[in-house]
């Protein structure tokens, strides 16, 4: 044996290995402190946290597993609720017990999943959001840091008016503004809209909205949208794609505002989401061709 190799019973961890749980749960910290306008500095949340910086850097790559306190601080100074971090973090030291065992937690670990282009197996993290407000926030910051591009779809049964959570409304006007802001970036904004249809008839509601976005947003010259002919009596799949990096799942359905989802901040996970979004991007008509025909055509107007 070589003096770089620690012989190990099977099931036991190096002392220099952090367990999985760990390394999800700094993720996830890392994640909270980048999605903060002010993102506060290691000295800053050292004095928050009453702790050296160095504990800080610690906890945020994974090598330490901060107590509640110091989660509890942490998640003040990032601006969040330090009671909605309460679950997460006991489930975390649960699975971070169990792992010291030896033994397999009872809790679902997310899975290692490695690329086509990665070298070994990449931690493949997700950030799981429990509501319609917290989706939409946290899409929000992230369209905020844009840089050049973002990629979104929206086929729900109902148009975004009829929803009335002051987080999904904040979000719809932020993909606007940044698409209009005025910058040297080379940014630009690609919507897919589902329009249900019930015997080739547009649904009223969604047909009017269509509209009255198309009015709103013909004159922002880096925003397009395409319509997709949405024939299933259930919302979509939708998703956020932010640059080349990160990807937000929507799931919906049965009352208007349930809505949850994650985000995933992988560029290779990002790369087969993107993929599909421009394969179906290339085969859909943009906003406007689809109002005129619809408007033309009195047998296919919206009932």
């Amino acid at each position: 044996m070589s003096f770089t190799e620690v012989e190990t019973m099977p099931g036991q961890r190096t002392s220099s290995e952090s367990p999985e749980p760990q390394l999800a749960f700094a993720a996830d910290l890392r994640e909270l402190r980048r999605r903060t306008f002010k993102k506060p500095t290691e000295e800053a949340l050292a004095r928050r946290m009453e702790c050296g910086r160095s504990t800080v850097s610690a906890i945020l790559n994974g090598r330490r597993f901060p107590n509640w306190e110091h989660t509890a601080a942490f998640v003040e100074a990032c601006g969040d609720d330090s009671s909605r971090w309460r679950d997460r973090w006991l489930r975390a030291s649960r699975q971070i017990e169990e792992a010291s065992k030896g033994l397999h937690s009872p809790l679902p670990q997310l899975p290692l999943t490695g690329g086509p282009e990665s070298q070994g197996d990449a931690l493949l993290a997700a950030h799981w959001y429990r509501d319609n407000r917290e989706f939409y926030e946290a899409a929000t910051a992230r369209a905020c840091q844009a840089r050049s591009e973002i990629r979104v779809t929206y086929t729900r049964r109902y148009p975004p008016t009829q929803y009335t959570t002051r987080a999904s409304a904040e979000y719809f006007r932020t993909i606007l503004d940044w698409a209009s802001e005025d910058s040297d970036d080379e940014r630009s904004v690609r919507r897919i809209i589902g329009i249900p249809e019930r015997g080739g008839r547009p649904d009223s509601d969604m047909f009017s909205w269509a509209r009255q976005h198309h009015e709103e947003s013909k004159h922002i010259l880096n925003y397009e949208a395409n319509v997709l002919r949405w024939a299933a009596a259930a919302d979509g799949l939708n998703m956020a794609l932010i640059d080349d990096s990160v990807v937000f799942l929507a799931f919906s359905g049965g009352p208007r505002q349930r809505l949850n989802g994650l985000s995933v901040e992988d560029p290779t996970f990002m790369t087969y989401f993107a993929s599909y979004f421009d394969q179906l991007w290339a085969a859909l008509q943009p906003l406007g061709a689809y109002l005129n025909e619809v408007e033309g055509k009195g047998a296919d107007r919206p009932g």
